[in-house]
């Protein structure tokens, strides 16, 4: 493999598997050193490096659009996409079907001028700010990919973007749209819980997130199911300008309701948030500390959006800085704290030095 397909191998790492590489390899240097290993223990280890990241090469370029494509597939989520590949290849598909992935969850963060460096550059300080340190590594590379993988669809691939009814797909289905909009490809539709509904005559299937949806149950889907619903010039030029809107807007939080991705402010669910640390109190012979990573489990197991539990522990820690909870532990990690609802002031008593 050239040298630039080790260079792409290692920007497709996370900076967690970047960096664990590196103690390994610095740590057996280190022993070669104080002669407690051989310098064949450390090319074994270099050695091991290479074939890892020649996989990781051949296993990302292998779905990547080519010239060999006839169907490219855009989902939304890690979670999804793994099961599209494994479905595409059950199937024997692998050669001629390929597949792109969003990994972003778009229901949160920042989507101002998204299409455009400052707008991404703006959207990475968010999550370094608000949600996890790494976010910023990785969602840079995430997107000079993502670009690059649209940029390199075929002319003659057909193209069904799968989506869900919920905020980060239907935000992805736009921003698809929108990357799409100079492309003369065919475009379709693809609503994967309402597909798995009417395969398997499951109509409560039509609540799932894409991402639910298991590798052999999306294998025939894919082998029973049309390709989708085939998009207009002009439905794409409309989805295309949603987009466009939704790339104006401040807010950082969007749910869908009624059909329609709604902004809504960061605050939204700071109310319900607590309500399940009272439900939870009530649940204790007196309120006490509970671990957060159950609140926020609470929390998520009653929700019928997709938020991730990375916003609700933001939420969360948020609702602690405003002085709305007490914390007992390192605000680092949810299972590492606890919180319980502040107990109201007791009222002062008035004494003789000031009755």
């Amino acid at each position: 493999m050239e040298n630039k397909g080790f260079v792409e191998a290692i920007r497709s790492m996370t900076a967690g598997e970047q960096r664990l590489w590196l103690i390994d390899i610095i740590q057996v240097t280190e022993a070669v050193k104080r002669n407690e290993a051989s310098k064949d223990d450390l090319y074994e280890q270099v050695s091991e490096l290479y074939d890892y990241l020649l996989e990781t090469q051949n296993r990302r370029s292998w779905w990547e659009p080519d010239e060999g494509g006839t169907q490219v597939h855009i989902v939304i989520g890690d979670s999804f996409a793994g099961s599209m590949k494994i479905a595409l290849k059950q199937l024997g598909w692998e050669d001629t079907h390929r597949v792109i992935s969003f990994r972003d969850n778009y229901a949160i963060g920042p989507l101002w001028q998204l299409q455009q460096e400052m707008g991404r550059r703006q959207r990475r300080e968010w999550f370094r700010d608000h949600i996890y340190d790494e976010h910023d590594e990785d969602a840079e590379r995430d997107d000079f990919l993502l670009l690059e993988q649209f940029a390199a669809i075929p002319a003659q691939a057909d193209i069904t973007i799968w989506t869900g009814s919920n905020a980060p797909e239907q935000v992805g289905l736009r921003l698809s749209m929108y990357l799409l909009r100079n492309m003369s490809n065919d475009i379709r539709i693809k609503n994967a819980a309402d597909a798995c509904s009417r395969v398997f005559k499951r109509p409560d299937a039509t609540g799932l997130r894409s991402g639910e949806i298991p590798a052999d149950k999306l294998q025939a889907i894919l082998s029973r199911e049309d390709k989708g619903i085939s998009l207009t010039p002009g439905e794409r030029e409309r989805m295309a300008e949603e987009w466009c809107e939704l790339a104006m807007k401040p807010e950082v939080l969007r749910i869908w309701k009624d059909g329609s991705i709604v902004n809504v402010e960061e605050n939204y669910y700071d109310a319900y948030i607590l309500s399940k640390v009272d439900k939870l109190h009530k649940q204790q012979a007196q309120p006490d500390f509970i671990k957060s990573a159950r609140v926020i489990g609470e929390a998520m197991g009653h929700l019928d959006q997709q938020m991730g539990d990375e916003f609700f522990e933001y939420r969360l820690r948020a609702l602690i800085y405003e002085g709305m909870l007490e914390i007992k532990g390192v605000p680092g990690a949810m299972r590492r704290y606890s919180i319980r609802k502040k107990a109201s002031p007791s009222p002062i008593k008035k004494g003789p030095e000031n009755a």
